[in-house]
């Protein structure tokens, strides 16, 4: 048997499925970058979208109290002109299309919001449990190869 991907594993904690609504409460959620797995944005930057992405500590856990510290991660960068995310762009998401839009794109819907949010079925902590698990020596190498693709 094949093994899980981290993409069924979170579909598989979370419940959610992906979905392709473009109702503009769906739009609207692309006024912030959507959370990727490393798997994600490794691909993301892969393609040639290094200078896209930027690393942040998430703090969207300890908000919602899911944990007690801060999540390093790599997200595609927020565009403060357009107000949305930088592939945000004439209404719909640049990576959609090519199979890189990050596991939390994929999976929200207009139905996911803060009145339905939970530990058990959050998709932007079952993502950041993702950045967690990995090992510091593991976390190191991909951060050098994302500054690696930004000096490119």
């Amino acid at each position: 048997m094949k093994p899980e991907s981290t993409f069924e594993k979170i579909i598989r904690k979370t419940g959610k499925k992906p979905v392709d609504c473009k109702c503009v409460q769906c739009k609207s959620q692309c006024n912030h970058p959507c959370l990727g797995t490393p798997e994600d944005m490794f691909k993301i930057m892969a393609a040639g979208f290094g200078k896209r992405v930027m690393q942040v500590k998430w703090a969207g856990g300890i908000a919602q109290g899911f944990t007690d510290k801060e999540v390093p991660m790599i997200t595609p960068l927020y565009d403060k002109e357009k107000k949305t995310c930088t592939f945000f762009t004439n209404g719909l998401c640049e990576l959609h299309e090519s199979g890189l839009k990050p596991t939390e794109g994929k999976l929200s819907h207009h139905s996911t919001d803060a009145r339905n949010l939970n530990k058990y079925n959050s998709i932007g902590w079952a993502v950041a449990k993702e950045w967690l698990a990995l090992s510091q020596e593991k976390a190191n190498e991909l951060v050098d190869k994302y500054i690696k693709k930004i000096e490119e």
